[in-house]
């Protein structure tokens, strides 16, 4: 078997990924209060904890792996990544009071022309390893998106925000909620999304990301 991010032969002790692509990683420190994307989301909107895992930024090994996550339908990478996420993360306090997780939702088309939807084995894996459950069908994509390459942050924000709607809000109303996704770029649909939960009484919301791009 090889490596998926350089392709060559796995030793019989390593993972699906190699030691050498794993220790190349544009890791972050996960840990730190002001982390990437706490800092980034700081002012944008109200939440009680953010943390992100690495950093994506074009052409590195992490943008590679994420990629064969969410277009060469390889789930185990990002099961692999939140992993080494929550081990990252093991001797703080996350996570903290949180009662569910949310998963940034794909519209149908998106899913029907991907297969599957990349961030779903990262909401799982942080189910199984914090003991956490899942709400799949609360936070839905009612409208399709398609490239937002080109538009201003303020048109992305919009679409966003359309884009989104509330399913059974009494599961989510007066909880914590974490929002998870597999990239921060923009920020504009982990921003949508919490405002659309915060408009439920009591509400809170922290956000996970395995990435943030610079």
């Amino acid at each position: 078997m090889k490596c998926p991010c350089c392709h060559r032969f796995l030793l019989p002790s390593e993972g699906p990924i190699c030691a050498e692509c794993l220790s190349g990683l544009s890791v972050v420190d996960s840990a730190a209060q002001y982390n990437v994307l706490s800092l980034f989301l700081c002012g944008k909107v109200c939440f009680e904890h953010a943390t992100t895992w690495a950093i994506y930024e074009q052409n590195n090994r992490v943008a590679h792996l994420l990629h064969l996550a969410k277009y060469r339908h390889q789930p185990y990478v990002n099961q692999l990544l939140t992993s080494m996420l929550v081990d990252a993360l093991q001797d703080t306090p996350w996570p903290y009071d949180i009662d569910v997780i949310v998963p940034v939702p794909q519209h149908w088309l998106r899913l029907l022309a991907r297969g599957y939807n990349q961030v779903a084995p990262i909401a799982q894996t942080l189910s199984r390893r914090w003991h956490l459950p899942v709400e799949w069908g609360c936070l839905r994509r009612s409208k399709f998106i398609r490239s937002q390459v080109g538009l201003s942050w303020d048109e992305r924000a919009r679409l966003q925000q359309d884009s989104l709607s509330l399913r059974h809000p009494e599961r989510l109303a007066g909880k914590h909620v974490l929002l998870v996704d597999d990239v921060c770029t923009t920020g504009a649909t982990l921003l949508a999304a919490a405002d659309l939960l915060q408009t439920l009484p009591g509400t809170r919301v922290s956000f996970l990301t395995l990435a943030k791009t610079l």
